[in-house]
C-alpha cells in the first residue's frame, strides 16, 4: 500500500503558475521589455518543462538584459503576486484518503516557508507530517537529498511512498530517491515525463489509485 505521499508545491498542490507568470511579465516590463514581444504561453511553457531558472536565463539571454536584475525583480513580484493563489481542487480529498490509510503527506518545495503560508491560510497544514523549504538549503531536484533527508527523518518505508510533481525533475527526484513518482500534468504540456508510475491530469485521480495500491 502506498501511504507516504510527497508532495510538490507549485502547480501541484496550488495552482501558483498564472501568478508566477504574470510576476515574471512585470519584471521583464519593469527591464524595459515590450509587452507585445512576450510571449505569455511560452514563459508558462518553459516554467513547466524546465523550471523558472531556465526562463530566466532563456528570457535575459533573449532580450540581453542582466540575469542578476531579472532574478531579483521576479523574485520580488512572484512573492507578492503568489499569495492570491489557491490549492488545486481535489486536495483535501486526497488529503483525506491518506489519514485514511494511516498515511503521511511530505511538503517538498524549492519555494521558502511561503509555501507553509499558504497551506495554513486554506487550513491544510493539519494534514503534514513534515517540510522541506528552500530554507534548509539542500540541493534542488532532481537531486534526491531533500526526499532522503525526510524519508530518513521520518523512517519512511519507501515502498510505501510516492513523490507527486508537475514537472519531469519532480518524476526524477522521486525515482532518484528510490520511491515511485505521480506526473500531475492537468493541460497535458509535459512531453517526455520521465516514466513516473501514474500521470494524471486531476488530482482525484489519485484516489482510485492510492486505494488500489
Amino acid at each position: 500500500m502506498i501511504n507516504q505521499l510527497f508532495w510538490d508545491f507549485d502547480g501541484t498542490l496550488f495552482n501558483t503558475y498564472p501568478m508566477m507568470v504574470q510576476a515574471f511579465i512585470k519584471a521583464l516590463g519593469d527591464l524595459n521589455v515590450d509587452e507585445i514581444e512576450i510571449d505569455e504561453h511560452d514563459i508558462y511553457t518553459t516554467m513547466r518543462q524546465h523550471d523558472v531558472g531556465t526562463a530566466i536565463r532563456k528570457y535575459s539571454a533573449f532580450y540581453s538584459i542582466d540575469e542578476t536584475t531579472l532574478r531579483k525583480l521576479n523574485r520580488r513580484y512572484q512573492v507578492e503576486m503568489v499569495t492570491d493563489a489557491k490549492p488545486f481542487p481535489g486536495v483535501t480529498k486526497v488529503f483525506e484518503l491518506v489519514k485514511q490509510l494511516h498515511g503521511d503527506n511530505y511538503l517538498l518545495t524549492h519555494r521558502d516557508n511561503q509555501a507553509k503560508t499558504l497551506l495554513k491560510k486554506f487550513d491544510l497544514e493539519k494534514y503534514f507530517t513534515d517540510y522541506v523549504t528552500s530554507n534548509q538549503k539542500l540541493p534542488r531536484k532532481p537531486q534526491p537529498d531533500s526526499i532522503n533527508w525526510l524519508a530518513d527523518r521520518n523512517h519512511v518505508d519507501r515502498t510505501k511512498a510516492i513523490m507527486i510533481g508537475d514537472r519531469k525533475l519532480d518524476v526524477a527526484a522521486g525515482h532518484n530517491a528510490n520511491i515511485a513518482a505521480c506526473l500531475f500534468d492537468p493541460d497535458g504540456i509535459i512531453v517526455d515525463s520521465g516514466n513516473p508510475e501514474i500521470k494524471i491530469t486531476a488530482l482525484v485521480e489519485l484516489i482510485p489509485w492510492l486505494s488500489k495500491s
